[in-house]
């Protein structure tokens, strides 16, 4: 229950589904800086500068694989149920996430036990977003052998 309780804080912290300063807006303005200030300023620009255009035309920085943003638009849609599901290891919106990865049938119990293992990894505190999230599934996958083939660019 606590997991799903930290899951659902998490995935609602998140009003700005792309809103990660890596790339887009936020990151060509604050270049170069590190520190909370400049992260937070890049994350509220690109949360104002509509971040999702950039991932999406693959434009200002922002390259993404189709299926891994279509995966972050879904956890960030559904939030608190994509938690859950992740902190169980099934239901359907962890099949969705599957489906929209084009994970293989025989290959979603792996996915499922990868991502519920490491639920503390992709939700690490109160403060985590939706991108965030993405990124360690991504960077969890792209460790596994049979999984990483489902989220290179």
């Amino acid at each position: 229950m606590k997991r799903i309780v930290l899951g659902a804080l998490l995935i609602s912290a998140s009003s700005m589904v792309f809103a990660q300063p890596g790339c887009g807006v936020g990151a060509m303005i604050w270049k170069g800086q590190s520190g909370v200030i400049p992260h937070v300023l890049g994350a509220t620009t690109n949360g104002m500068a509509s971040q999702t255009v950039s991932m999406t035309f693959g434009i200002v920085g922002c390259n993404t694989n189709q299926s891994v943003q279509s995966m972050a638009m879904l956890i960030d849609s559904r939030g608190s149920a994509v938690a859950a599901d992740i902190s169980k290891g099934s239901g359907e919106n962890l099949e969705a996430m599957a489906v929209t990865l084009g994970i293989t049938p025989d290959e979603r119990p792996a996915f499922y036990h990868l991502l519920q293992s490491n639920f503390e990894i992709i939700f690490p505190s109160p403060e985590a977003t939706t991108g965030q999230a993405v990124d360690a599934i991504v960077s969890l996958m792209e460790q596994d052998k049979s999984l990483r083939k489902y989220v290179v660019a």
